[in-house]
């Protein structure tokens, strides 16, 4: 079931759009610039970062109900996208402990996707309002 369309749901689909283009650029600049286990480590990263977005877009747009008890459920299952983040950072630094630079590129990839959406929203310019 999706979320019903509307202004939101085009800027949520940008800063996805972002991050996959970012990710996709990454990916061989790590490998030119340090190492093609820097460009894995932050390719592993970019996905990571997807799934929290993705997560991040599916439990905060199940929120919006009048359900007291269903908010409480879905703002405890956010908690898992920290989980998330947490068990990515844990095992890929005990797997690759000199590549932490390139794993918390990958894992800000939201952070950047989200900085590039604000960016085009305050460039933009101003829609016409209609006349009274």
């Amino acid at each position: 079931m999706r979320a019903t369309r509307g202004e939101g749901e085009e800027h949520l689909r940008r800063v996805t759009g972002a991050m996959v283009v970012l990710g996709l650029a990454g990916i061989p600049l790590w490998g030119l610039l340090r190492s093609w286990t820097a460009a894995l480590v932050f390719a592993v990263g970019g996905i990571a970062s997807l799934v929290f977005w993705s997560l991040h877009r599916f439990l905060t747009g199940r929120m919006l109900t009048p359900s007291v008890r269903r908010r409480w459920l879905y703002g405890f299952l956010s908690l898992g996208k920290l989980a998330l983040i947490a068990l990515v950072l844990r095992g890929m630094m005990a797997k690759y402990p000199a590549e932490a630079l390139p794993l918390a590129a990958g894992i800000l990839l939201f952070v950047a996707g989200i900085l590039l959406e604000a960016l085009c929203l305050a460039f933009r310019k101003p829609e016409a309002a209609p006349p009274d």
